[in-house]
């Protein structure tokens, strides 16, 4: 995730940078998932990219 197309896939919301309805709402966002469980992360922005989505389509 991040601002520009050109140093990331999508954008904050996991919409990938080029297509418009395509999204991308799972563990794939993560860049690493470090030492801890992931799942409640994951869940987070897995409804709060539903929600943006529900909103602005």
């Amino acid at each position: 995730m991040g601002d520009r197309p050109d140093v990331s896939v999508t954008n904050a919301f996991g919409r990938v940078w080029g297509h418009e309805n395509l999204f991308v709402c799972d563990g794939s966002l993560h860049p690493t998932n470090g030492g801890y469980n992931p799942v409640l992360t994951i869940m987070a922005l897995a409804f709060r990219n539903a929600t943006h989505i529900a909103k602005t389509i």
